[in-house]
């Protein structure tokens, strides 16, 4: 049964609920995470910014905890009875294996945030039954909202509510997205032949990866769910795919938050750039 037609349990009742409109519900996604841009947006208008650090987890700022609030104020009555999984908030209750979950990073790029760099964005996920099966990355210095459905064999990404451009299936390598510590510290670029670029967060390396601006974005890690889920719905509604080291594909849960190093991009690009890293794929 498709995710459109799932019938929820919401009270542990034997009492069957309504089904989920995913159409409906990316909508309301859509305009929640155009609005956490915003609220991210008017926090860096601010004369001074308060910046508190988490220890290894990095920095954490106004910003962030105000896209938290819109988020969980705008998403929440779209499925009642969902889980929340935030990097910046507390669980409203255990997550439950199968059970609507939404995941969401805030503001994934919290330090170029800080460093006044516009390399930051919005990510949001939902899962059901342990499933990918919608997403959206904002781009708020862009103003740009991209979404992923992915509801059965029904694949639609779109960018500002118009139809984005698939992948091609055969797709190249010409330009591969990477992390700033892979890039300035890992020096990364001098093992492969294309041009290479560094990015700040996930979601816009995710993003880049989707619309085509970079053919491959390569991580080495460390990565957390939230980080990547709204990004691959978007990136996987455009024919692309996260692709581990062997060459399979990554399936992401929310019970399962620490994510391994992979490629992104359209599957013959990823395959490609395994090759080159010396990966059998």
């Amino acid at each position: 049964m498709a995710p459109t037609e799932r019938l929820r349990d919401d009270s542990n009742d034997g009492n069957v609920r309504a089904p989920i409109d995913l159409d409906a519900v990316r909508e309301g996604l859509e305009a929640a995470v155009r609005e956490a841009g915003e609220a991210i947006l008017e926090v860096a208008k601010q004369p001074s910014l308060h910046v508190r650090h988490k220890g290894w987890e990095g920095p954490v700022t106004a910003a962030d905890y105000a896209s938290d609030d819109v988020l969980h104020r705008m998403l929440m009555p779209l499925i009642p009875g969902a889980h929340w999984l935030s990097e910046e908030s507390e669980q409203d209750t255990p997550l439950v294996r199968g059970e609507p979950t939404w995941v969401v990073d805030p503001l994934d790029g919290t330090r170029e945030f800080v460093r006044g760099l516009p390399e930051f964005g919005v990510t949001v996920g939902l899962f059901i039954d342990d499933r990918l099966v919608l997403g959206a990355a904002g781009l708020p210095t862009e103003d740009v909202v991209l979404s992923g459905l992915l509801d059965g064999e029904r694949r639609e990404a779109r960018r500002n509510g118009e139809p984005m451009t698939t992948l091609a299936s055969d797709r190249e390598v010409h330009r591969v997205v990477v992390s700033r510590n892979d890039y300035e510290r890992n020096k990364i670029h001098l093992q492969l032949p294309w041009d290479v670029y560094p990015c700040g967060s996930a979601v816009v390396k995710l993003a880049h990866a989707a619309d085509g601006s970079a053919d491959v974005y390569f991580s080495t890690g460390p990565r957390s769910v939230w980080d990547v889920a709204g990004g691959t719905a978007v990136l996987e509604a455009a024919g692309g795919t996260l692709m581990l080291f062997n060459g399979t594909s990554l399936t992401l849960s929310p019970m399962r938050v620490h994510v391994p190093p992979y490629a992104a991009g359209a599957p013959s690009a990823c395959r490609a750039l395994l090759r080159r890293l010396g990966a059998a794929v």
